[in-house]
């Protein structure tokens, strides 16, 4: 009988021992890095099922024993449950700040990326109208008091200037399409751009963008007109962002000229500019470079 017990507890014991070991997390908390934080752990199932804060459930496959799932990073502390085989876990991922409102950050880059499709001139004529709207609506209002046929000439003189700028925004706007962000997004992570040259891939929580990720072919590092579009959209996007473009750039080139050395590095570096972060990495076919906060 004592047997019987010793042999029946020992059963037990090794049965609750599998049991605790089925799901384990390599943290409680976890910080994200770039665009995501990303959870990892070992499980003794086929799939890990994980939940994050009241959204769908969703499964990761487990491999060699081990899994791995990314969270988008979000401005508030976010809640994951984790299961499997019918034991649970709940891990941490906590709050980011955000880059801005995501409306306002596209609508801005969008009226720059549609103006450098403007010659030099018409980029300078523009600028000057906006910055002297108000003046010259003041002058041409008093010009009315002491010479009305002249304000009346003056105004159809600016009205058709206007228009001639207009229909050169127009022009530009239809050729700048494939570039532009859109200006409503769900959210989540997402492509907002993709082209030959670059993707402009986001992260987009409760309307807050927070963080970006700007994705290119190092092939198309190797041509003239992919460094081209390439730096383009680079300087586009840090200069929307408020950072210093040059001296982004001036840091870049020698983060690029150092990777020739190690091509087959995946380290990271970073450039800070103005409170934003500018992430580097390299993979074997592709560039990559995150900007959060």
């Amino acid at each position: 009988m004592k047997k019987l017990l010793v042999s029946a507890l020992g059963l037990m014991t090794l049965t609750l021992a599998g049991c605790s070991n089925t799901l384990t997390t390599k943290q409680s908390t976890y910080h994200p890095t770039a665009l995501t934080a990303v959870v990892k752990g070992d499980a003794k199932a086929k799939h890990v099922t994980y939940q994050i804060e009241d959204g769908a459930q969703q499964s990761v496959k487990v491999a060699a024993g081990t899994y791995f799932f990314q969270v988008p990073a979000a401005p508030h502390d976010q809640t994951v449950k984790l299961s499997a085989n019918g034991t649970h876990k709940t891990v941490t991922v906590k709050a980011t700040k955000a880059l801005g409102n995501y409306k306002k950050f596209a609508a801005s880059y969008n009226q720059m990326v549609i103006a450098s499709y403007l010659p030099t001139k018409v980029q300078k004529q523009l600028q000057t109208a906006q910055q002297t709207q108000a003046q010259t609506k003041q002058k041409l209002a008093a010009l009315a008091k002491t010479d009305p046929t002249a304000a009346a000439a003056a105004a159809k003189q600016q009205q058709a200037a206007a228009q001639q700028l207009q229909a050169k925004l127009a022009t530009a706007k239809r050729q700048a399409k494939d570039d532009l962000l859109p200006t409503t997004v769900k959210d989540g992570m997402q492509n907002l751009v993709t082209t030959k040259a670059a993707t402009v891939r986001a992260n987009v929580q409760d309307g807050q963008l927070m963080g970006l990720a700007l994705i290119t072919p190092t092939a198309q590092m190797k041509t003239k007109r992919g460094q081209k579009q390439f730096g383009t959209t680079f300087a586009l996007l840090g200069a929307t962002l408020k950072a210093k473009p040059k001296y982004v750039i001036n840091k870049f080139e020698k983060v690029l000229k150092d990777a020739k050395f190690n091509s087959s590095s995946t380290n990271t570096k970073t450039i800070h500019s103005n409170g934003i972060r500018f992430n580097t990495g390299f993979s074997a076919d592709h560039l990559y470079i995150y900007m959060t906060k």
